[in-house]
Parts: structure tokens; sequence; C-alpha cells
């Protein structure tokens, strides 16, 4: 919680700095999802060290990871949910949204129950390897996603 609240004002005077040459939406939802790839690459130096193997330091870098995916995607996605749906229905698309991240946290904990000591680097790898994958390909389709935005960054 301190990383967001540290880190949600910086992020936000930096898309204002930016102004109009600020990464479109689409991208840093691309760039969220790879920051989250690469948080889950940095469990693996720590695997298989067993009980409290992990060091603080170690686990407040990798919570620093996924705050900065989560401000690349959380935000981005409320303020384009906003923007982008008809004002009779902004409500409505809120409430999707917010059930997109309850379907996401129930994925999520399904794919926890294939964690284990035993495959701790094959769990992490495929996490973060597809987390990446996914983020490149949004990269790849952010110019088709963009234009269908009408204007909308």
């Amino acid at each position: 919680p301190v990383f967001i609240i540290v880190f949600a004002g910086i992020f936000a005077a930096l898309w204002t700095r930016l102004g109009s040459r600020q990464p479109s939406s689409p991208l840093k939802f691309s760039f969220g999802l790879i920051i989250m790839g690469v948080a889950f690459l940095a469990f693996i130096p720590f695997a298989g060290g067993g009980p409290n193997s992990t060091p603080l330091v170690g686990l407040a870098g990798i919570l620093l990871l996924f705050t900065w995916a989560e401000l690349f995607i959380s935000p981005i996605g409320l303020s384009v949910t906003t923007k982008l749906a008809p004002e009779a229905f902004r409500t409505q698309m809120l409430a999707l949204f917010f059930l997109s991240i309850s379907l996401g946290t129930t994925v999520s904990g399904l794919l926890a129950g294939f964690y284990s000591e035993a495959n701790e680097v094959p769990y992490f790898a495929f996490s973060g390897i597809t987390a990446i994958i996914l983020g490149g390909a949004l990269i790849a389709g952010a110019p088709a996603i963009r234009r269908a935005m009408s204007g909308v960054r």
C-alpha cells in the first residue's frame, strides 16, 4: 500500500507532464503486463531456498514491480472505461470493469492451485513469460485498438 500511495502521485505527475506525448492507453496496459511478467520472473532467483530464504529487500523489489504494473493498468482502465462508455451506460461499464478484475482474481486463485515448492521455477516462469507474451501481443495490436478508441487516449 505504501508503494501505491507514493507512486500514484508520481505516475499521475508523469502522465500530466508528458501530456500528448504520453503512451496510448493500450501501450500503458501492455507495459503493465510486461512489468508484471518481469515481477513473476524476479521470483525465480529465490526459488527453492526453503522457508525464510528470500531477503526482505528482494520481496520489496518484487512488490515494487507489481505496484508499477498495477499503476500502468488500473487507473488507466478506469479512465478509459469512463471515456469510452456511452453516457447512459457509464456506471454499467465501470461495473463490468470491476467484474473483469474479479474474474482475473478468480483465475489467479485457480492458477495458484498449481503452485508447489517442488515446481516453483516452472510456475513463476510460466506466469512471467505468459504475461510478457500477452504484453507483446497487446503492443502489436495497440495501433488497431487505438484507432477503434476514436481518439480517446
